[in-house]
C-alpha cells in the first residue's frame, strides 16, 4: 500500500504535541536502546508508555518494552526510546520510523541509535561495540517511499557521508577510550527478519562488506537523516552471525548476552551526552 507521508506528518506532529505538553521538548539529544540493551541513568526520570501517545503503535518484540523517558544525564536533558519497531512485527515501513519522526518534530537534533547484531567479521565475538560508520539496506522496503510531505524534508536524503555525524562518531571513540572499551567501526547491513541468518548468508554479507548484521536501525537512520538529525549508532554484537547455541532460541540468546555484556554501551552513551553537553557550553 502506498504510504501517504502528509497523513504521517499530521499523526507525528501529534504526539509531538503530547510530548511537548508533557515537558519534554528540551531534549537535546534522544536514545534509542536495541534488544536488551540497557538506556543510560537518568536523574529526574519521568516516564510516558507508548500506548499513552497518539499514534504509536505498540512494540511486540523481546526486549522492547515501548516506553518514552525523559530525564538528565550527564549536564543535559535527554530523551530514551526503550525500544523499536521492526517491520518483521507486521508493522509498515512508515509505522517504523514515527518515534523518529516525533522525535524530530519535537525538535531533537541528535539521535543515538543502539542494537544488538550478529557479527559477520570473523575477528568480532560476542560482547563487542561497533560504531556504525556505513550500512547497507536490503529490508526491500525505502521507509521513505510514498507520497512525499516535504514538511519531514527533501525526498532524496542520503548523500555520501552524510547520515553518521563524524563528531558524534569522534565522541564515541574518545569515550569508550576513556572507559577502556574496544570501540570498533564497520558496516551494519540490515535484512528483514525475522528468521536469523544461514552461514550461507553470512558468506554472502561479508562479501559485500558488511561487519555486522541486523533487523532494524537502516529505517530509523533514513527518517533522521531526513530531518536533519546528527546520527550515531552503536551495535552491541550478541553473537557471530550465523552461529546460534544448540540448546537456547536465537532471541533468548540475544537478549541474555545483551544483559549479560551489554553494560560498555550505555556508558560510552553517557560520555557521548557529556561531550554533547559541553558543546552546548
Amino acid at each position: 500500500m502506498l504510504t501517504d507521508h502528509r497523513n504521517e506528518y499530521e499523526l507525528a506532529a501529534a504526539a509531538a504535541k503530547r510530548l511537548r505538553d508533557a515537558g519534554f521538548g528540551d531534549a537535546v539529544v534522544a536514545i534509542q536502546t536495541g534488544s536488551g540493551l540497557k538506556p543510560p541513568g537518568l536523574t529526574g526520570r519521568r516516564t510516558i508508555e507508548w500506548t499513552d501517545i497518539p499514534g504509536f503503535p505498540q512494540a511486540t518484540a523481546p526486549g522492547h518494552r515501548g516506553a518514552i523517558h525523559h530525564g538528565m544525564c550527564r549536564g543535559a536533558p535527554v530523551i530514551v526510546l526503550e525500544g523499536r519497531l521492526h517491520q518483521y512485527e507486521g508493522h509498515a515501513a512508515a509505522e517504523v520510523i514515527r518515534p523518529i519522526r516525533v522525535l524530530g518534530l519535537l525538535g531533537v537534533k541528535r539521535v543515538i541509535l543502539t542494537n544488538a547484531s550478529g557479527g559477520v567479521r570473523e575477528s568480532l565475538r560476542a560482547g563487542d561495540v561497533v560504531r556504525v560508520a556505513d550500512h547497507i539496506n536490503l529490508q526491500r522496503a525505502d521507509p521513505l517511499s510514498g507520497a512525499h510531505d516535504p514538511r519531514f524534508g527533501d525526498r532524496f536524503v542520503v548523500t555520501a557521508g552524510r547520515s553518521h555525524d563524524r563528531t558524534l562518531g569522534r565522541y564515541a571513540d574518545e569515550a569508550a577510550k576513556e572507559l577502556g572499551v574496544k570501540l570498533h567501526t564497520g558496516v551494519y547491513v540490515a535484512v528483514p527478519g525475522p528468521s536469523f541468518e544461514t552461514p550461507a548468508e553470512v558468506a554472502m554479507l561479508r562479501t559485500i562488506g558488511a561487519d555486522v548484521v541486523g533487523m532494524s536501525t537502516v529505517p530509523e537512520i533514513l527518517a533522521a537523516t531526513q530531518l536533519g538529525m546528527r546520527v550515531l549508532v552503536l551495535s552491541f554484537v550478541a553473537n557471530p552471525a550465523g552461529v546460534v547455541k544448540a540448546d537456547t532460541t536465537a532471541e533468548a540468546e540475544v537478549l541474555a548476552a545483551g544483559a549479560a555484556l551489554g553494560g560498555p554501551v550505555p556508558r560510552i552513551i553517557e560520555g557521548v551526552v557529556a561531550r554533547i553537553a559541553a558543546e552546548r557550553g
